[in-house]
């Protein structure tokens, strides 16, 4: 369904509430919608995101959400991920409360992945702002767009690969005239959290009205706010039992400050003050070296981003000129400039994923002599005062990691479209974008010399055995130990550079083909060719395994695929205006694609709708949708990750005889095999490309209904039901590191393909560079219920009140990481290492909007439901009992938002608002700031004026 808002005085602006309802219309009614759609054609057409072929009314049989341009005027955001998270369909992306990534703002419909919602601005693709393909919504130029229009469910058929959750489409003002200057700023009640915005449209007809050329351009600025700023932010809380009952007690990252060394050879061993040294090992504590605590973890949270940093200007140019009477030349281009400077906590520094093999000397003149003759007691039989263990120690003294991101991007796009019958319609395209991000990231560490700063000179033991004059004995042992001397030595700067590019070229064939009893048979018939290349060269050291900063180990990634595609789709009316079938329709569509990696596939759609009496309206849809694999997921070069894992070989009482056997095989020494264990909770993994990989398959049917009783002017209900499954989804091998575990502890053979991964191991069996390359090994389902109810009317001499409520209840939301691990189900669950986003069973927003003359006042409820811990979910979906936890369950979320507008003049407009009227808290403990509201109440005002 198209909405177009662009409305003039009280009456148009609420006919414009009762067809949006202010917000995500689905299906408005065509008698109103279809004089004010900025998608109808000279016929009285209508295009609806969906389909490509143009229909007389706005209903379409793909559920449509559109946010129309008022809605946009009364979020006032101009963050549009904000703007798409509102819908209930949708699970939020990164974006501005992001902690880290690559500080780009992204949707995730139906919570399938990024990767499957594919975003298009006016019908055409836009380039990835990373190597998946994903788009950067901050490339998009906000003062431009007239509306956004959001298909949830497989569209592959219509608009090709990564459509399978959904498509994104916005829709960018066109004929605009005059000039149109905005601005506003915002604020939180804490003082911080700044948002700034200037904007700029300008736009005018020549040659006697035959073209038209529109330029936009904005300045937006962004404050960063760091966890410390917020208490709910700021405490670290680990979860334990005590007296059979889940408390929180202080705890931390183990990577702490102060530092620590372990070895499984010192489990067991008494330290000074007469504790028994447990498997995190020995903590430097103000006190004197001691067996580490829960206690002693590094709390990290004040250091973590609630509102990434950014600076953006864009600038766009777009029109269109009338060549002859049927043919019109097009053209859009836009450049964005972005800057994101943020910081992480100090780099977390672990020998044992860094370094196998890492020895400390003992003659270290730093190490406190008990501690030396302990160490050389327990560790130095030979006597020649080099120990294996490992260390972990947070640098804080060369200060926090971090990023100066420059993000460019460039688009074009060119074309002609015209008729070539007065029923058929053409269209031919080009279009280019490009998006190059350099990222230079500070507070990185040099892995080589830091080893070499732990082994002496025995002639000088505050100087290295290497022959660097610049190395010198490095003092890890306690907080604030480190010199300016010894930081100059091991830290540095790395840069990364990211380039992708994306050459689209088409042409389309829409219309109606002939006329039926019924009513005109529409087709839509196209071809296109797409290329999809990337190339990411990391700073050498990285390259090299030299350094460590945000990542490790990153090799360059580079490659390329090109997709020929042709498709067509029909709608075909069966039956009207007969007694019970006021209308029977038929729509179908086929895409055939030729993929230079995963080689043909189809994607397709059969559907219908019926319409018993004028009014109500059923409707149904199956569509089989494709996903190609992107570059990233075929090409990237093998990367470090550290995932958190138990490894079964651990020396617990849960250990089996057979897994201790099995462990032998695998590579722990015997030596060790009975007080084996891990020496951190992550372990150190391998991710990277396929070139292997095929494409995903999904199936998603979805049947409802559309109510618009003539007996109750203004009303609208609509209720859908959706199911969707994915085969072949592509993952990380294994689904990841523990399911990898877990799957090889299910069958202990070295010819379990689960298990040939974890063999590689570490002189004393620490289990490392575990290679988990990407493979169509996951399978996802998902099904739900969408819901909306709309209602506006006069209310006399007071105005008009306009309301909608647009909701959500999941179903199921289960994913399979691999064949052999058990399903987890996550519809109602959030996070635990299973679930990661929020993932309640309900979710709504609505909205109440009164309007009287040049006023208007509304209040808008977003609802958020309880989400259990995601531990629950997985345990459960393994038959295990259910975790004891302080805090199981997230509760309901309700955010207030308030919105003031106030046309002073014809051409004069000033707003007002306050998010999180009520400066709700996000839950504690459970929660992850993209969903929940991490800044709490913030004000915004503004002003709008035209020439």
């Amino acid at each position: 369904m198209v909405v177009r808002a662009a409305l003039k005085g009280s009456a148009a602006t609420m006919v414009a509430m009762l067809v949006t309802g202010t917000a995500f219309a689905q299906d408005a009614a065509p008698t109103d919608i279809a004089e004010i759609a900025s998608g109808q054609t000279e016929s009285g057409e209508i295009v609806v995101t969906g389909s490509r072929i143009p229909r007389p009314d706005v209903d379409s049989n793909s559920p449509v959400n559109v946010i129309g341009q008022e809605e946009i005027k009364l979020t006032a955001t101009i963050e549009t991920e904000q703007l798409l998270n509102a819908l209930p369909q949708a699970v939020a992306g990164a974006g501005g409360q992001s902690n880290s990534g690559n500080g780009s703002a992204t949707v995730n419909l139906r919570n399938l992945g990024t990767v499957r919602t594919l975003v298009l601005q006016n019908g055409r693709r836009i380039v990835g702002s990373s190597q998946d393909g994903v788009v950067d919504l901050n490339m998009i130029p906000t003062a431009l767009i007239e509306r956004v229009e959001v298909v949830t469910g497989g569209a592959s058929a219509v608009y090709g690969s990564d459509a399978m959750a959904g498509v994104v489409n916005f829709v960018t003002k066109q004929d605009f005239q005059g000039i149109e200057a905005g601005g506003q700023m915002g604020i939180s009640d804490e003082g911080d959290s700044q948002r700034y915005n200037l904007e700029l449209t300008a736009g005018t007809n020549f040659a006697g009205g035959r073209g038209n050329i529109t330029f936009s351009g904005s300045y937006y600025d962004r404050a960063q706010v760091k966890g410390a700023a917020r208490d709910h932010a700021s405490l670290y809380l680990v979860d334990a039992v005590q007296n059979g009952v889940g408390v929180l007690v202080p705890g931390g990252n183990g990577v702490t400050p102060q530092g620590t060394i372990f070895t499984p050879n010192l489990v067991g061993k008494i330290d000074q003050f007469g504790n028994r040294i447990g498997t995190a090992g020995i903590f430097f504590a103000p006190e004197g070296w001691r067996a580490y605590t829960t206690a002693d973890g590094f709390n990290d949270r004040p250091f973590t981003n609630l509102q990434m940093p950014m600076k953006r200007w864009q600038a766009s140019l777009q029109g269109h000129f009338d060549l002859t009477e049927n043919i019109t030349a097009f053209w859009e281009g836009a450049y964005v400039h972005n800057e994101i400077n943020s910081t992480l906590g100090a780099v977390p520094m672990s020998s044992s994923g860094f370094i196998p093999g890492f020895q400390l000397d003992l003659r270290n003149p730093y190490l406190d002599p008990s501690l030396r003759n302990f160490l050389s007691t327990n560790l130095d039989p030979d006597g020649n005062n080099l120990v294996t263990l490992n260390i972990n120690r947070r640098l804080v003294e060369g200060g926090n990691r971090t990023s100066d991101q420059t993000r460019e991007f460039y688009r074009g796009v060119v074309g002609l479209r015209g008729k070539l019958t007065d029923r058929l319609k053409w269209e031919v395209f080009y279009n280019q974008g490009k998006s190059k991000i350099t990222d230079l990231q500070g507070g990185g560490v040099l892995i080589d010399n830091f080893a070499n700063s732990f082994v002496t000179n025995p002639s000088n033991p505050y100087d290295c055995a290497v022959a660097d004059p610049r190395c010198v004995t490095i003092n890890p042992f306690g907080f604030g130990s480190l010199t300016q001397e010894m930081i100059d030595y091991i830290y540095t700067d790395l840069t990364n550079v990211t380039t992708v590019e994306q050459k689209q070229a088409g042409g389309t064939l829409t219309g109606t083909l002939f006329t039926l009893p019924a009513g005109d048979v529409g087709i839509s018939v196209g071809a296109e060719y797409r290329k999809e290349s990337s190339d990411f060269r990391p700073d050498q050291l990285y390259i090299d395994g030299k350094a460590l900063s945000r990542s490790a180990g990153i090799q360059p990634t580079g490659g390329s695929f090109d997709v020929k595609e042709v498709y067509g789709e029909v709608y075909v009316p069966l039956l009207a205006d007969m007694a019970f079938v006021n209308l029977l329709a038929f729509e179908g569509g086929i895409r055939l694609s030729d993929y230079s990696t995963a080689g043909s596939v189809v994607s397709w759609k059969a559907g219908g709708e019926y319409s018993p009496v004028e009014g109500f309206k059923l409707r149904g849809l199956y569509q089989r949708a494709v996903r190609a694999p992107n570059v990233i997921e075929l090409y990237s070069g093998a990367t470090n990750t550290a995932p958190q894992a138990t490894d079964f070989c651990n020396a617990l009482p849960s250990r089996t005889a057979a897994q201790r056997d099995f462990c032998l095989q695998l590579g722990v020494p015997a030596s060790v095999i009975d007080v084996f264990q891990q020496e951190n909770t992550q372990i150190r993994a391998i991710t990277g490309g396929n070139p292997n990989l095929q494409e995903e398959t999904s199936d998603t049917w979805s049947v409802g209904g559309v109510l618009r009783p003539a007996f109750i002017p203004g009303l609208q209900l609509t209720v859908d039901y959706y199911n969707i499954k994915i085969d072949g989804a592509i993952a990380v091998f294994g689904g990841g590191l523990q399911p990898t575990i877990t799957a090889c502890a299910q069958n202990l053979s070295l010819a379990n393909p689960f298990c040939a991964p974890l063999d590689n191991r570490t002189p004393d069996g620490q289990l490392y560079d575990v290679s988990l390359l990407n493979a169509n090994i996951a399978s996802i389902k998902a099904s739900g219920i969408d819901f909306r109810l709309d209602y506006a009317s006069d209310i006399g001499n007071l105005g008009r009140l306009s309301y909608f409520i647009a909701g959500s209840y999941l179903i199921e939301n289960t994913t399979q990481s691999s064949p052999v691990v058990a399903p987890v189900d996550c519809a109602g669950y959030i996070g635990g290492g299973s679930c990661g986003s929020a993932n309640p069973h309900w979710r709504f927003v609505e909205r109440l909007t009164w309007t009287i003359d040049e006023f208007q006042l509304s209040l808008r409820h977003r609802f958020i439901g309880s989400a259990k811990d995601g531990r629950i979910a997985a345990a459960k979906a393994n038959g295990a009992s259910a975790p004891l936890l302080a805090v199981p369950k997230t509760g309901t979320v309700n955010y207030f938002d308030v919105t003031a507008y106030l046309n002073v003049t014809e051409n004069f407009s000033i707003f007002g608002t306050v998010d999180n009227l009520t400066d709700e808290d996000p839950p504690f403990q459970l929660y992850e700031r993209e969903t929940y509201d991490a800044i709490g109440r913030r004000f915004t005002v503004g002003f709008r004026t035209k020439f």
